[in-house]
């Protein structure tokens, strides 16, 4: 029997859907605004990341452009939570369309900014938009039964591969082969977030606040919210990052500024789930039953670690490969695409290398173990590279830490997919945003945290190796002492052309400089990757304490799009002016 619109809430089947359900216009349609936003998640993030550098030397050079990854990503975190919950209280419509119009506006101030502040300003506006793009998968998840979920995602993933896996050498060949350069990074985005804020305006009708909270005005519904939760939650990870991000760079470590931010912050943080706890809010923030799920808290443990590699990496390597391996635009994106490829390879291609892969978590050990050898090996590489005096195309070269990146990233996607497809479904359906907005969120700031973490330790090794190394190598190769201050604020100034501009510059002084300026990057970067070991051992731990979920894998439904006809192929067009209309009066009444 076909589910009327009505019937809201209860429990949903695969035989209960009309026919022609997920042949319709509207499905059809929304499953393409749906894909158009995860594209506008990629193209926020992939794309930019992989150019800081580039985009520092045209409208910089600024010490803050890495604020432009940071922002986006703190600001996406912080918010996906909020967005997720209101969505499994208010519904999702809405959110949807004003993200990705605050997208688009985002998108347009970034791809216009002529400094890095207005830059870093959109980004914020990109990452609230990317608040609502981390629902992609969980907005496509509940529309079907929970057996097919995995193929669904998988194919998903799919459309996002150009952007996801080839994101860094598009931005490269943007670089190379157009007029507007990295700003085309965010045309593109800008051209997406309209798109599929129309898709969302005229086609997609999950069900709304009426269907899915009877006898309580959405106002009195609003007024519930966790406010006090949010403020804490919010509050205590800015502080947070403002004290890793300040720590070692703006102030020392050991400095009133510093210290003083992450106790706040992280004080902030404990208070927000012991009001979780003990408070009881009407409509909490985080429910005490998502803390008693086991299962749920080893899949994000596993998850939100894997994150933290997979964040930090494509900040870092795209400026390895920089300084590591000079070579041009598109060669630079090809070497970057080692990262990104065999992640989004992996995500859509997850159903058919390991059919049942869901149903066994424990194979998930695997990927984890292999993301701390890539780091152990990397270390290796970057160290054994260090003591034989070997730099850029002259010794090891580029396959090996690009070969060790792959593996990387393949260990990623794998846990990538099997976390989105566990939270959801570990979780009560009702809960779905709940559970998805959670992880997603932790996997944000925890990907954040773990870019500031690696961003503080290399820049610290930088300014503890470059100056010293550098100066010998030049005293050694014939500059002046007298010409060091200019030498040294050429180097840190990371213009190519900067060293034109010291007095006494040679060919031969230029290359010892060089050198030098690998070997100082070369040393930092293996510190680095020291550091990002013990991540892979805890995602390893967790990825043991996971259980199955064959039970879960049935023809149940969790929401069903409105306005649907059982001649679901044909209703989508004709009921279009209708669905609006009857979405206009629910938001009046309500």
């Amino acid at each position: 029997m076909a589910l009327d619109d009505k019937d809201y809430p209860r429990v949903l089947h695969l035989e209960d859907l009309p026919h022609g359900y997920y042949r319709s216009v509207k499905f059809i349609a929304s499953i393409a605004g749906v894909c158009l936003m995860a594209i506008s998640l990629y193209l926020g993030f992939v794309l930019p990341a992989n150019t800081l550098s580039i985009i520092n030397e045209d409208i910089g050079p600024d010490p803050n452009y890495v604020l432009i990854s940071t922002a986006y990503t703190l600001v996406s975190g912080v918010g996906l939570l909020l967005v997720g919950r209101l969505g499994d209280v208010l519904g999702r419509r809405y959110f949807l369309i004003g993200g990705q119009t605050i997208g688009f506006v985002g998108a347009l101030v970034c791809g216009r900014a002529q400094n890095i502040p207005t830059l870093i300003g959109g980004s914020v506006l990109t990452g609230l938009a990317a608040a609502n793009q981390l629902t992609f998968t969980f907005v496509v998840s509940e529309l079907v039964p929970n057996k097919y979920r995995p193929i669904v995602n998988s194919g998903l993933f799919v459309a996002v591969l150009p952007f996801a896996a080839f994101g860094p050498l598009i931005a490269e060949l943007f670089v190379k082969n157009t007029a507007q350069r990295w700003r085309w990074n965010y045309y593109l985005n800008v051209i997406s977030c309209g798109l599929s804020a129309l898709l969302f305006l005229f086609f997609y009708f999950p069900p709304g606040y009426s269907q899915l909270q009877r006898n309580v005005s959405r106002w009195e519904q609003v007024k519930k919210m966790d406010y006090v939760g949010f403020v804490l939650y919010s509050g205590g990870l800015v502080l947070v990052m403002l004290g890793l991000l300040w720590g070692g760079n703006s102030y020392p470590w050991d400095s009133s500024h510093v210290i003083a931010t992450l106790v706040v912050g992280f004080v902030s943080l404990v208070a927000f789930v012991l009001y979780e706890v003990f408070a009881h809010p009407e409509q909490p923030l985080l429910p005490t039953k998502i803390l008693k799920n086991k299962n749920y808290l080893a899949v994000s443990v596993a998850s939100c670690v894997g994150t933290m590699i997979y964040f930090s990496m494509n900040v870092l390597w795209p400026q390895e490969i920089a300084v590591l391996y000079p070579s041009d635009a598109v060669e630079a994106g090809w070497l970057a695409v080692s990262l990104a490829y065999p992640y989004g390879l992996y995500t859509c291609t997850d159903d058919v290398v390991h059919r049942r892969l869901w149903r066994r978590p424990r194979r998930d050990p695997v990927w984890r173990v292999d993301e701390a050898a890539r780091a152990c090996a990397m270390a290796v590489v970057w160290r054994d590279r260090v003591h034989d005096g070997v730099h850029g195309r002259d010794g090891i070269g580029q396959p090996a830490p690009a070969v060790f990146t792959f593996l990387g990233g393949l260990g990623v996607g794998c846990q990538e997919m099997v976390s989105i497809i566990m939270s959801a479904l570990v979780c009560d359906p009702q809960d779905i945003g709940l559970a998805s907005g959670l992880l997603g969120s932790l996997k944000q700031v925890s990907g954040t945290i773990a870019t500031a973490i690696y961003v503080s330790i290399l820049q610290g090794r930088i300014k503890q190796e470059l100056a010293p190394t550098v100066t010998a190598a030049a005293l050694n190769a014939g500059l002046p002492e007298s010409d060091m201050p200019a030498l040294l604020k050429a180097v840190t100034a990371g213009a190519s052309t900067a060293l034109e501009s010291v007095p006494h510059m040679t060919a031969q002084i230029a290359a010892a400089v060089g050198d030098a300026l690998q070997t100082a990057y070369s040393r930092s970067f293996q510190t680095v990757y020291l550091a990002g070991i013990a991540f892979g051992g805890v995602a390893t731990i967790a990825a043991f304490l996971t259980r199955s979920i064959d039970d879960r894998m049935t023809s149940e439904v969790a929401r069903k799009l409105r306005h649907i006809d059982s001649d679901g192929s044909l209703a989508g067009v004709e009921s279009n002016a209708a669905a609006a209309a009857a979405a206009k009066q629910e938001k009046e009444t309500c």
